[in-house]
């Protein structure tokens, strides 16, 4: 009887852990909370593309060459905006509740993006005619055709234009909360095997 009330105890504190653990992952709580955008396709042009209800809107958005873009999180969760390819845009996350970022687009072309976090969540900038001269150069470089023109991260604000698109994730490591909830679950996990051990051996 003593067994049955130990397994059951060890199998609602680890399942408990658990959800803990995957409540804390950004990655898979704060990031990914939810899917795509479900809303038509909708086509503008301007100079501010928002960011609501994990949708893009515009999703087609219409410029001219030396145009900078900015795009504004008004949702609840972070964003990212990154080019076809990783050509252009970045990993980092765009704030929630207001953050920004802008790029600008030096030559004409078609330059479709996605949201890294929610799958479904695409545009595309359409600049000038669309059409991409094919005799200039195709790669990303401080003259084009995208160029970071304000960073993503909290409180910089600060037009950084020379900076190369980064075309690369970066290295990062896991988050503290993940740590945590891993420490968390092998101390509960070593309580609970001697536990079991003491009962075991127990005369």
């Amino acid at each position: 009887m003593r067994g049955h009330s130990i397994r059951r105890t060890t199998s609602i504190v680890v399942g408990a852990v658990l959800m803990v653990g995957i409540g804390l992952a950004p990655g898979v709580s704060r990031a990914s909370g939810g899917g795509g955008c479900g809303r038509a396709v909708t086509d503008d042009d301007g100079t501010r593309i928002g960011i609501s209800d994990f949708c893009f809107d515009p999703t087609i958005f219409r410029v001219q060459p030396g145009d900078t873009v900015t795009w504004v999180n008004k949702d609840a969760v972070p964003h990212t905006v990154l080019g076809a390819n990783g050509s252009w845009g970045g990993f980092d996350s765009i704030r929630r509740n207001g953050g920004e970022v802008s790029y600008r687009f030096v030559r004409a072309g078609v330059y479709p993006y996605v949201c890294t976090f929610h799958v479904g969540m695409v545009g595309a900038v359409v600049v000038g005619n669309g059409k991409a001269d094919t005799t200039t150069q195709s790669v990303t470089t401080t003259a084009g055709p995208v160029t970071l023109a304000q960073s993503p991260v909290a409180g910089s604000g600060a037009a950084i234009e020379q900076n190369v698109v980064p075309t690369a994730v970066p290295a990062r490591s896991w988050p503290a909360e993940v740590w945590w909830g891993m420490g968390v679950l092998l101390g509960v996990g070593g309580t609970l095997v001697l536990a079991r051990r003491r009962h075991v051996t127990a005369p």
